[in-house]
């Protein structure tokens, strides 16, 4: 059967609907800072796994939900045997995952929202700037969901003249 847990941010998801006057998908940077905290909670949890074979503590993994409303992280392992885990003198009626994961989040969820939080600032302060160069708020709006500058989207001239040198 497996383990899964699913962490809901829902804090994050109404800060994004306040700061951007609507609810809106997280960003590339803004997935960043939260996959740089999900890395740390996952090798938290794989340092403190019991080994034999190493199969059961290679499962573990993590996926981010960024959708609007449902943004969210999940950490799973899918080997079926996860959820019976102990350690030793433990049985498995008192399986390590349900202290080990909560614990690991535990360690890193105030960094990860502080993390979260200054990346969706660093995006709405990007996306009024870009309005504030006259770039239409749409295409401010759909740069930063891309994750890029602006500037870094070149034109067809451009591409034109790097490759055939016009």
């Amino acid at each position: 059967m497996g383990v899964r847990l699913a962490i809901r941010f829902k804090s994050l998801d109404d800060y994004i609907a306040k700061q951007r006057g609507r609810q809106r998908a997280m960003t590339p940077p803004e997935m960043d800072a939260v996959y740089r905290f999900a890395d740390r909670m996952l090798q938290y949890i794989k340092d403190r796994w019991p080994v034999d074979t190493g199969t059961s503590r290679d499962k573990w993994t993590y996926e981010l939900n960024p959708t609007p409303g449902q943004m969210g992280l999940t950490i799973e392992n899918e080997m079926y045997y996860a959820e019976y885990v102990h350690l030793a003198g433990g049985t498995a009626e008192s399986p390590l995952w349900e202290t080990l994961l909560p614990e690991a989040f535990n360690l890193v969820k105030d960094a990860l929202l502080s993390a979260a939080l200054a990346a969706v600032d660093q995006t709405e302060r990007r996306v009024a700037r870009d309005i504030a160069r006259g770039q239409s708020a749409r295409d401010a709006a759909l740069s930063a969901q891309r994750g890029r500058e602006p500037s870094a989207v070149p034109s067809l001239d451009d591409l034109l003249s790097d490759l055939f040198g016009v």
